[in-house]
């Protein structure tokens, strides 16, 4: 499924004859329905278990594959519609099961396992995907990504255990509106939208610039994007152990202190070919490591009854944060490129705020925090 959005651009300007816009307007309108469905997606996994929502998830990711064997503009709007809502449900619920089956001392690593299985898709799609478009077409891609589709759906409904917690006797469910109106959960989704709109600068700004400056996609393509996961991955991990034996806070400021010196060197840079191709694998490592992060620190901080609501807020303003920080770049990149990285070095700024904020002050603990 991985490739369908890089594949996507090219299929609507080849087969189709349309302009990048159009593109724009679905990924726009993919990336705001898994926003919004995220915390009614969290509700459901709390109330019908983690499984079932991950489940039907996964299948709604068939829409995106279904975009490729039509042309009609109305139909692929609407299966926009339906990846959006799918990529919602799959993430806010999947995230919100690993944080319940994990323990608070295993969340860190578990996370990086989770994260390193999305790259590793990522990667085998890529690698796939292309030569099968090349021989084949859009059409013969997509019928067989619908079918490998059913895969992943079967395996989770057959083999994952259902893992919602249940509830103790004579407690009563204090209601979405509550849950998400403690202090501590809007910090928690203040710093994954700011921490995240940083990435959105970042993963737009920082390719185009390297193009621009070595007028090749060998360094976009292979430095920033193949050596920059390969070392994130790894990063997730020691960071994810860390943080698992000495607790979110020091992790947490250290790789948002580097994210804030990076892009303030970028910013100051960004002329220099190697500091482009430095500051951009930097980003990459520490951007993929926050998300390790901000997963511990919800899992630390939220009760099992309440924690699929409280990931599908998060997840909302990780949602809205790409899209934040995909406008920003895509809008001052032209007018001076330092612009936008100035931007994303006041996000780490933010965000350092409200780290402190969350870590040190009053801590209002979850009932039946687990």
């Amino acid at each position: 499924m991985a490739a369908a959005r890089a594949l996507l651009p090219i299929y609507v300007e080849r087969d189709l004859g349309m302009s990048p816009a159009f593109t724009s307007l679905l990924v726009s309108l993919e990336t705001v329905m898994g926003g919004l469905i995220s915390v009614t997606a969290g509700a459901l996994a709390d109330r019908l278990g983690h499984r079932l929502v991950l489940a039907i998830g996964i299948l709604g990711f068939s829409a995106g594959l279904l975009q490729f064997l039509t042309g009609v503009p109305w139909l692929l709007v609407a299966l926009a519609v339906v990846l959006g809502l799918a990529h919602g449900m799959r993430s806010t619920s999947g995230q919100s099961y690993l944080l319940t089956a994990a323990s608070r001392q295993s969340v860190g690593v578990a996370t990086a396992a989770y994260f390193l299985g999305g790259t590793i898709g990522m990667s085998a799609s890529s690698a796939v995907a292309g030569p099968v478009v090349d021989r084949f077409g859009f059409g013969a891609y997509a019928l067989v990504g619908l079918g490998l589709n059913l895969v992943p759906a079967a395996i989770t409904l057959r083999y994952l255990r259902d893992v919602r917690p249940k509830r103790p006797v004579g407690s009563t469910d204090k209601g979405t509106w509550n849950v998400l109106m403690r202090r501590e959960v809007w910090l928690m989704g203040g710093l994954r939208f700011v921490s995240t709109a940083f990435w959105g600068v970042w993963s737009l700004a920082m390719p185009l610039l390297m193009f621009r400056a070595t007028e090749s996609v060998l360094p976009p393509a292979l430095l920033y994007g193949t050596v920059g996961m390969s070392l994130a991955a790894v990063s997730q991990f020691l960071i994810g152990h860390w943080s698992d034996r000495a607790g979110r806070t020091a992790p947490v400021y250290l790789v948002l202190s580097l994210q804030l010196a990076v892009a303030i060197v970028a910013a100051l840079g960004w002329q220099s070919t190697p500091i482009l191709i430095a500051t951009g694998i930097t980003g990459v490592v520490t951007g993929w490591t926050m998300s390790v992060l901000v997963l511990g620190v919800v899992r630390d901080r939220t009760a099992p009854l309440e924690r699929g609501r409280v990931v599908g807020f998060v997840h909302a303003l990780w949602s809205f944060g790409i899209l934040a920080g995909t406008v920003v770049a895509g809008t001052l990149l032209d007018i001076d490129p330092g612009l936008p990285l100035a931007i994303g070095a006041l996000a780490n700024l933010v965000s350092l705020a409200i780290a402190a904020l969350l870590f040190h002050g009053r801590r209002m603990p979850a009932p039946e925090a687990g």
